[in-house]
C-alpha cells in the first residue's frame, strides 16, 4: 500500500463531533483558522461538517495540514475522514475511503449540537 498525499492535494478530510468536547472547542478550532465548517448540499443532504481549513482557499484545494513531507499531525490527531482512508494498492489507484462518509458525518454533525443553527448562517434577503 502507499499514500503520496493525493487526496491531501484535493481536500481535507472530515472530523466527527467526537473528535471534539464541546461547541466550544469547535468554535476555537474554527477561530484558529486551522478548521472550517463545509456546507454539504445536494440532492440527498443539506448539513455542515468541520475539517481541516484548506490550503488554498480561494481554489478549495489542499489540507492545511500537508507538507511537503507528509501530514504535520500524527496519525492519532488526524480527522477521522483521514484515519480511516485506506492507500491505493496500485499506482493508478485511488485511495479507499472506510467507515462513515461524509454525509453521515454531516447527519452527525447537525444532531450533536456543537453548531449553531444552520438558519442562523443564512443572510437574510431584504
Amino acid at each position: 500500500m502507499r499514500c503520496e498525499g493525493s487526496c491531501c492535494r484535493l481536500q481535507p478530510g472530515h472530523c466527527l463531533p467526537s473528535e471534539f468536547e464541546s461547541a466550544e472547542a469547535v468554535r476555537a478550532a474554527v477561530v484558529s483558522g486551522k478548521y472550517t465548517i463545509v456546507l454539504l448540499f445536494d440532492e440527498h443532504i443539506m448539513a455542515r461538517v468541520v475539517r481541516p481549513h484548506y490550503k488554498d482557499p480561494e481554489a478549495r484545494k489542499g489540507c492545511i495540514f500537508l507538507r511537503e513531507d507528509g501530514c504535520e499531525l500524527s496519525f492519532s490527531e488526524r480527522p477521522y475522514g483521514c484515519r480511516m482512508l485506506k492507500p491505493k494498492e496500485q499506482d493508478d489507484g485511488h485511495c479507499e475511503p472506510q467507515g462513515a462518509s461524509i454525509e453521515e458525518a454531516g447527519r452527525m454533525w447537525e444532531e450533536s449540537g456543537y453548531l449553531p443553527p444552520i438558519w442562523s448562517s443564512i443572510i437574510p434577503v431584504k
